[in-house]
């Protein structure tokens, strides 16, 4: 009786591994939800299922493009990342992440800035110099239409926190950045600049609290209010205009960072968040419009340290006039489109550029260092064959 006992004991665990090594099938196959699973953050192309020839078993890309496809749509795909990066994260100080290394405390980078930091994707010295003289021909030919024409560098994380990036990147000896060369020949030549990589520097060490968030990409919120208190007084001076006032009216500090500056950690998809630095989040105040202020009409061409001027402050909707645009790397329409009574356009390349450029007060040109390698993505060249330049 008892051997009978154990081996209906066996047989149950047995069934039981059976039925776990069955269950991702079984969902697979009748397309159910058994667990309620938030959805993975970050970016990634998902597999197509791939045609099934001839050709592609004898080249051998059908099994891996197959292998790929069965493994993004298993069951339970999405419930088992978070606890496997978990692991990963916890035990092993891994990142599982496309493109995303950790540092020293428990901070978090990305690869790209890093190398560009170190000088590893540097651009000839001839292009930056063409870069730069066109872009202070567009400025001028701007300025002779009562136009205002800013450069604007972000500041790289890894640039302003050398100390905290992985024993490996610290070893390697830094060469002469983009960032370095494209700063020094813009103000050589006279270019209305505002470096913020360089201003970064200068208050990191008196800074009350982190200029970029443990798990963020971008400047944080109180860095983010340091740069607009620079950057608005910057256009007031060389544009002679009114701005609508703004304020502190005092300081959160928080350990829960606000969005975006939990980027990096949403990427990795834990199943918790590591804790934050303690952060610094000043409370602005808006003011209405006094006599003899205006909302001038804005226009952003840059990357996504723009979007913090959107999302985490509201400077550009209370500051600006409502047909002020963002130009998404010079490529997409992505703020205020809804606006646009004209067209409806977002694609830029289809825009009347000279018409577009004439009705702005205001053209910044922001992006970040790491950046730099592509310059302005174009701008001044589009610009300059708008206004019949070569």
């Amino acid at each position: 009786m008892a051997n009978f006992s154990f081996l209906t004991g066996k047989r149950r665990v047995l069934g039981g591994l059976l039925l776990l090594l069955l269950l991702p099938a079984i969902q697979t196959w009748l397309n159910i939800k058994i667990f309620r699973t938030s959805p993975l953050a970050g970016y990634s192309e998902p597999a197509p299922r791939p045609p099934l020839s001839w050709q592609s078993l004898r080249n051998n890309t059908y099994q891996p493009a197959l292998e790929r496809y069965l493994t993004e749509h298993i069951g339970f795909h999405d419930a088992l990342i978070r606890p496997r990066n978990q692991v990963a994260y916890s035990l092993f100080n891994q990142a599982r992440a496309h493109g995303v290394v950790m540092g020293k405390r428990n901070t978090l980078f990305e690869e790209a800035p890093i190398l560009a930091y170190l000088g590893r994707d540097t651009v000839p010295a001839a292009e930056i110099r063409a870069n730069v003289q066109r872009f202070r021909v567009v400025q001028d030919t701007l300025a002779r239409r009562g136009k205002l024409l800013v450069f604007v560098i972000a500041p790289s994380k890894a640039a302003i926190y050398p100390e905290l990036l992985p024993a490996a990147y610290q070893q390697q000896r830094p060469h002469r950045s983009n960032y370095d060369r494209y700063a020094t020949s813009m103000r050589e030549a006279g270019l209305n600049v505002l470096d913020f990589g360089a201003l970064f520097r200068q208050w990191k060490d008196t800074s009350s609290y982190p200029l970029f968030a443990r798990g963020g990409i971008h400047w944080s919120g109180y860095g983010l209010t340091l740069a607009a208190d620079t950057l608005f007084p910057y256009l007031e001076q060389h544009t002679h205009l009114n701005l609508p006032d703004f304020r502190r009216t005092g300081l959160e500090v928080t350990t829960s960072p606000r969005h975006p500056d939990g980027d990096m950690v949403r990427a990795l998809n834990l199943l918790w968040a590591p804790p934050s630095f303690p952060m610094g989040y000043p409370m602005v105040q808006f003011q209405p419009l006094q006599p003899g202020q205006r909302r001038p009409r804005l226009l952003v061409v840059g990357d996504s340290f723009v979007w913090n001027f959107i999302e985490q402050y509201p400077y550009l909707d209370s500051l600006f006039a409502p047909d002020s645009r963002f130009w998404y790397y010079n490529q997409v329409v992505v703020w205020r489109k809804q606006h646009d009574q004209l067209t409806g356009e977002t694609n830029v390349a289809q825009l009347d550029r000279k018409a577009e450029l004439l009705r702005f007060d205001i053209v910044l040109v922001l992006f970040n260092e790491h950046n730099l390698k592509v310059f302005d993505q174009g701008f001044s060249q589009d610009a300059l064959r708008a206004f019949g330049g070569h």
